[in-house]
């Protein structure tokens, strides 16, 4: 799994920019849930979460394809908070021939608005969208070279249209209409300059299409802009629904309150009977209440229309029902726990691979075990009270007479605890048997520095995965409780390659299990050879993993990858790897030299554990 890009509708995604696009999304939308997606056009989704972004800046310069990718998270992105949708349900309850010319023009009209308000807002964006006037006024110009020899002037009229709003230039404007017309239009334009809300963009739409229309015969052919007319549906029947589960709510709560008014003001002779009956009525209203599905300005759209239901099973290794934990990306992974068959082969293997590194071990318990020695000795001296110092001379110096010292009440320990997670996908094949060697050094060392530990291998079915479930298999082989248990270590031995790895939900159920630990310090350690890869992952599988490892590190867990390779990693592969765990992450060029990677890692881990 070395460099990897996701297809879609035949164009190559880089992973690694998408990752970089959505930190900006969720940035621009103060929403750490919002996803980017490529598509067509770009728009943004709220009942998805969903920031689209358009591939048609592909095949571009990096540089123009970066900027112009960022426009577009600015543009739809902030840009749909300043969108007003019921002045563009108006514009679309207009009776009007060509629906196509009306949606694009309309759009063509709004982006503009809301560049400028986006500027207004982040004028440190000004190199994005001037990388993206340009690029769409070099492809207007070549659009009008070719539909200047076809007979398709509803095309033509609307690319010489977005050629007057590109440029800014309403004076130039021309078509092979009468001069009547285009006088007309030049001086429709001229309220583009004065936009400020949706129906401003909306009245000067309209005022366009009144003097174009009956001037056309046919609708445009292409697309150009694209306004999501069914999305806008969606979202609006959505509130409406929103709105009708409040309401229903708010007049049942009314209707108590009236009727405790009028009970209090019924007179003795039919008060008691009158009285039975509201509080009977309101009883009833209040059971039918409070059994319907309630509505709340946090719900998601998503989670309302959709719901949240979890058939799969999703426990980790102790037992926990983390389902809540796992991120969307997970949502039909169904976990399985395996415990290591251990046999006399394996005891054999790890026999052999514990003499290979016994050498590290002892170097390794040797120097963290002085460093113990040497800081559990020191005294506090200079006191006030506690045991006379040898040494008077603060007797004579120190109007305090400060000569007594204390030994240290706190001897040091390593208040530390770490769990090993091992990528078992197929491309690990080549590199496992080294791989184990490291992971039997690390668990002999924190073996006799009394520190517990756990190892996890974890894998994929491929075979087996499918739209509704996708299994994913986790070898418990060490746990915590039992890792200072010196027949622990063959289970070791028993990791195999197998199909996929889902890195991001390994990190995620490690981490919950990782949380509930008592110690101070916690480390996660991840060994992998590439990116992310599973059943439907990939496009989102980096961005999944990295906000794995973001979320355990703002809750006090320390995230380290250790990447293995037999060969040249390349600078692309090292910066996707580093786009995800940051500079926490240790780059191994031929496995064989892994024990002589993990002594030093283990030892700078055990010393900050000290401090």
């Amino acid at each position: 799994m070395s460099e990897k890009f996701i297809l879609f509708n035949d164009e190559k995604i880089d992973a690694s920019q998408l990752m970089m696009l959505t930190d900006l999304a969720q940035l621009i939308m103060e929403d750490n849930e919002v996803k980017v997606n490529f598509q067509k056009f770009g728009y943004y989704d709220p009942l998805e979460k969903s920031l689209n972004v358009s591939f048609k800046w592909k095949h571009r310069s990096d540089l123009d394809e970066l900027y112009a990718l960022k426009s577009d998270c600015l543009l739809y992105g902030m840009g749909y908070q300043y969108m007003d949708q019921q002045a563009v349900h108006e514009l679309l309850s207009e009776e009007l021939k060509f629906t196509k010319f009306r949606n694009q023009l309309f759009m063509l009209l709004e982006e503009y608005r809301l560049q400028k308000t986006v500027l207004h807002h982040r004028p440190a964006a000004a190199k994005y969208f001037d990388t993206r006037m340009r690029l769409k006024r070099q492809q207007n110009l070549s659009q009008i070279k070719v539909y200047e020899t076809k007979k398709m002037p509803t095309d033509l009229l609307f690319l010489k249209i977005e050629r007057a709003v590109l440029n800014d230039n309403i004076l130039n404007f021309e078509t092979d209409f009468s001069d009547e017309f285009n006088a007309l239009i030049r001086q429709r334009l001229t309220a583009l300059f004065e936009l400020k809300t949706t129906t401003d963009t909306v009245d000067l739409t309209l005022s366009l299409l009144y003097i174009i229309e009956p001037l056309l015969t046919k609708d445009m052919l292409n697309d150009y802009y694209y306004l999501p007319v069914k999305l806008l549906d969606d979202i609006k029947r959505f509130k409406e629904q929103k709105a009708t589960e409040l309401s229903g709510k708010d007049a049942a709560s009314g209707s108590n309150e009236t009727e405790d008014v009028q009970a209090k003001t019924s007179q003795s002779a039919s008060e008691s009977a009158y009285m039975q009956t509201e509080i009977s009525e309101g009883q009833n209203s209040r059971a039918e209440s409070d059994s319907a599905r309630e509505g709340h300005a946090s719900d998601e759209p998503s989670e309302i229309m959709a719901g949240r239901g979890q058939s799969t099973t999703q426990k980790d290794g102790e037992g926990v029902d983390i389902a809540e934990e796992l991120g969307a990306e997970n949502e039909q992974v169904a976990i399985e726990w395996r415990t290591p068959k251990v046999t006399e082969q394996s005891r054999m293997n790890y026999s052999i691979s514990q003499q290979e590194v016994m050498s590290e071990v002892k170097k390794l318990t040797n120097i963290i075990q002085k460093t113990i020695a040497h800081q559990n000795e020191n005294a506090r001296r200079q006191l006030a009270m506690g045991r006379l110092d040898r040494k008077l001379v603060n007797w004579f110096m120190d109007d305090q007479k400060r000569v007594f010292y204390k030994e240290d009440q706190q001897s040091k320990e390593l208040d530390a605890t770490f769990t090993l997670l091992v990528d078992a996908s197929y491309s690990m094949e080549d590199k496992l048997e080294e791989t184990k060697k490291g992971i039997v050094l690390f668990h002999e060392t924190l073996k006799k520095l009394l520190i517990r530990h756990e190892v996890i291998a974890f894998n994929e079915d491929t075979f087996s995965s499918d739209q509704n479930v996708q299994l994913n298999i986790f070898d418990y082989l060490i746990n915590y409780q039992q890792s200072l248990n010196p027949n622990m270590g063959p289970g070791i031995e028993t990791i195999a390659a197998q199909d996929d790895n889902r890195d991001g939900l390994a990190i995620r159920v490690a981490g919950e299990m990782l949380k509930r630990r008592s110690e101070q310090q916690k480390f996660l350690i991840v060994f992998s050879d590439g990116e992310p890869s599973a059943f439907q992952y990939e496009s989102n599988g980096i961005i999944d993993t990295h906000e794995a490892v973001m979320k355990l590190r703002r809750e006090g867990i320390f995230v380290i990858n250790v990447f293995l390779s037999q060969t040249p990693i390349s600078e692309a592969v090292e910066n996707t790897i580093k786009n995800i765990y940051n500079d926490y992450c240790v780059f191994v060029e031929g496995v064989e030299n892994l024990p002589y990677v993990i002594s030093p890692l283990l030892k700078k881990l055990l010393l900050q554990s000290l401090h």
